[in-house]
């Protein structure tokens, strides 16, 4: 597509950036484009350059075919320098003579607001109120006043500031999959750590699942419409077998970084685990959050991430742990000695070990053609109408038999001999009652990893020698592949 013949500069306005591409919110008249993103790339250095015709080759070559209905959906649009020239870019240099750019949805689009829940975890409540657009609202705990808030962000983008400087001399890789953590949602194909557009910076948010006030609880979740739709932004790192280290790969890396610990993304692969792991992602929403979901609006959460965990055609962290996995020693970053050695599937693998993934729980709406649409059969999923458990148990502490209390919505060993009308009106009180709801996940940010990489590589591996097998007090270790069938 030649997006500068049916659209120009204007209409777009900054959205976001991260350390190798900018974001662009489309705000004209044109229907196609609406609730688009133009991502196009920053001026970087020829050596660590990768330009976007080549980075849409590989998503389109190397990765599709591996997950052909979650990789977020990409297409290659083409630029003039005059086009690039005439865009707001906030003051970032543009690569000027990159002829393509990527349009790309907005996955966030709509009425939502976002709780901070820890490095690599958010969640997105979205309500049916607020008409519709880029709203996403970012709270803070209180309700602070407009002076209050600008105070605020400006303590706050002098903080963030600092530790880039610091993070960015001590880690070059930092400068692309750490910068701006409180950022909102999109990243170098939507980036959790991407920088907001000035237009958002008098939100607020709930930072990494600290105890707030009541008023919180009141503001705009469920005075003028109920939640019905919820996302959880995760990005789950390295995932393999853990043979017989204490701490596995990624919760070593947040151990030398200082990085609180939150979650094992191990623990979200086997059955026997998948609920500690749960119970781990929930402990960081505070409990007033809990409660507005899993009670005021009837939103049995934790059960339905429980079930689609358990399901092993959409645990897409099990699918990803499948293509991380090295076959070939020579392929092991310890082996690695010059950018020659790093070959094509290692440069999948490493792309793999660094996507972010937008989980998506939606209440079921008959009247919506998405909804009802052949892709989503599979992904349909309901739940009986048993009472929902008190507030009390529903929080980061709970548990529950997930696979006794949910089922598919295509059950296919249903009673034959049962009348139709009967199914019909079981099928009506469902939908009426709240029980049906669609769960679909999305790829995202499949940057091609440069070979220049590999001497970072190799250090990061050669400081975490020490924590794999440590004893810290403060962080439990990680699930033993070995031991899950004890």
């Amino acid at each position: 597509m030649e997006i500068y013949k049916i659209t120009s500069p204007k209409d777009w306005s900054y959205f976001a950036n991260g350390s190798a591409n900018i974001l662009f919110k489309y705000t004209g008249t044109n229907d196609y484009l609406t609730h688009k993103l133009l991502r196009l790339r920053l001026l970087k250095q020829d050596e660590e350059y990768i330009s976007t015709c080549e980075l849409y080759d590989f998503i389109e070559l190397k990765c599709k075919h591996l997950f052909p209905k979650q990789i977020i959906d990409i297409q290659l649009i083409v630029l003039t320098s005059e086009f690039v020239r005439g865009l707001d870019s906030a003051g970032f240099q543009l690569q000027l003579n990159e002829r393509y750019g990527l349009l790309i949805p907005n996955i966030l689009d709509g009425n939502y607001t976002k709780i901070g829940l820890s490095k690599h975890c958010q969640l997105y409540l979205g309500t049916d109120d607020g008409g519709g657009g880029d709203n996403t609202r970012i709270y803070s705990g209180s309700k602070p006043t407009k002076g209050t808030q600008q105070q605020e962000q400006s303590q706050s983008q002098q903080s963030q500031s600092n530790n880039r400087t610091q993070q960015n001399q001590s880690n070059p890789e930092l400068s692309t999959t750490s910068n701006n953590h409180s950022s909102s949602s999109t990243n170098d194909l939507f980036n959790t750590d991407l920088e907001l557009s000035q237009s958002h910076i008098n939100n607020n948010i709930i930072p990494d699942g600290h105890s707030m006030n009541e008023d919180i609880a009141n503001l705009s979740l469920n005075s003028s419409g109920t939640i019905n739709s919820i996302i959880f932004e995760i990005k789950p790192k390295w995932l393999y077998d853990n043979k017989s280290a204490n701490y596995c790969r990624t919760c070593s890396l947040n151990q030398l970084r200082n990085v609180p610990r939150h979650f094992c993304p191990l623990d979200l692969l086997y059955p026997q685990t998948i609920a500690q792991g749960l119970d781990d992602i929930f402990s960081k929403i505070p409990p007033e959050i809990i409660d507005l979901i899993e009670v005021q609006n009837k939103f049995p959460l934790k059960k339905l991430f429980h079930q689609f965990l358990s399901n092993p055609d959409h645990n897409v962290f099990a699918k990803l742990k499948q293509y991380q996995k090295i076959n070939n020693k020579n392929d092991l970053i310890e082996n690695l000695t010059s950018s020659s050695d790093v070959s094509q599937n290692l440069s999948l693998v490493m792309t793999l070990r660094d996507v972010g993934l937008f989980i998506k729980f939606e209440k079921y709406d008959r009247n919506n053609n998405i909804h009802n649409s052949h892709n989503n059969i599979n992904n349909l999923i309901t739940l009986p109408p048993t009472p929902l458990p008190e507030s009390s148990q529903m929080n980061g502490s709970g548990s529950f038999d997930s696979m006794s209390a949910t089922k598919s919505l295509h059950n296919h060993d249903q009673d034959q001999d049962q009348p139709q009308q009967g199914q019909d009106q079981d099928q009506d009180q469902n939908d009426q009652g709240n029980n049906k709801y669609l769960v679909t996940c999305n790829i995202y940010d499949l940057d091609l990893k440069s070979r220049m990489k590999y001497k970072y590589w190799l250090q990061v591996e050669h400081e975490l020698q020490g924590i794999y097998n440590s004893n810290n007090p403060n962080w439990r270790h990680c699930c033993k592949y070995g031991n899950l069938e004890k």
